[in-house]
């Protein structure tokens, strides 16, 4: 929390792979309000789709953590059915669900959430993953559609003739529909916070609803 405030983010989510620390959530979330600073709960699944599994950062609203229950960890338990937590979390491990099965299996919890797709030109990442066919099959997708908002870490505007992801393919592949374009920190340790390429949001409040508002409005805000 004083990281952040040092490097003036003032909102953050907590994304550890295939993991959700409910006590340590509480903990840091409560230090961060003294703060002025907003977190929000969250988790890097690996998704068991594509050649390696794409990693999908799952933002969830307080409805999650309602009633001092974390349905956080019942959607993992679900997520990574007949695993072990030592078996799953990491970046290696794979949940048993396909992209559309993990967005249809969160929507029956009946709590908001929404997805951004990290490093999408990468290993594990969707654009690197996932064919054309597949692609434009999702982006045709309603609950794919209204779920996701935002693709992370998009470093290539053409990569014509070198077989690449890029944003003018992808743009092109799912034709009238492209979300936000966002970066984060992504710290793999403490003094990492802040590093890296910026990304802003202008949010009328530090609230999951803001942040979900200001993506769907990325032209604006």
């Amino acid at each position: 929390v004083d990281s952040l405030l040092n490097a003036d983010i003032r909102l953050g989510v907590i994304t550890n792979h295939n993991k959700f620390d409910f006590v340590e959530f509480k903990a840091l979330r409560s230090r961060a309000r003294k703060k002025n600073i907003a977190l929000l709960p969250g988790i890097e699944l690996s998704v068991g789709d594509g050649a390696k599994g794409i990693h999908t950062l799952i933002v969830f609203s307080n409805e999650w953590l309602s009633n001092g229950a974390s349905y956080i960890d019942s959607f993992l338990m679900v997520a990574f059915e007949g695993k072990a937590p030592s078996q799953y979390q990491n970046e290696n491990g794979r949940c048993s669900l396909c992209l559309q099965k993990t967005i249809h299996t969160l929507e029956v919890y009946g709590r908001d959430f929404f997805l951004i797709f990290a490093h999408v030109e990468q290993d594990n990442g969707l654009w690197k993953e996932l064919e054309g066919g597949r692609i434009t099959e999702l982006g045709q997708n309603g609950c794919f559609r209204r779920r996701t908002l935002g693709f992370q870490k998009v470093r290539t505007h053409d990569g014509a003739g070198k077989e690449r992801p890029c944003r003018k393919k992808i743009q092109d592949w799912l034709e009238d529909w492209y979300p936000a374009e966002v970066e984060g920190s992504d710290p793999k340790a403490i003094a990492e916070i802040g590093k890296g390429k910026p990304c802003y949001l202008k949010l009328g409040e530090l609230s999951f609803e803001a942040v979900k508002f200001a993506l769907f409005d990325h032209e604006h805000r």
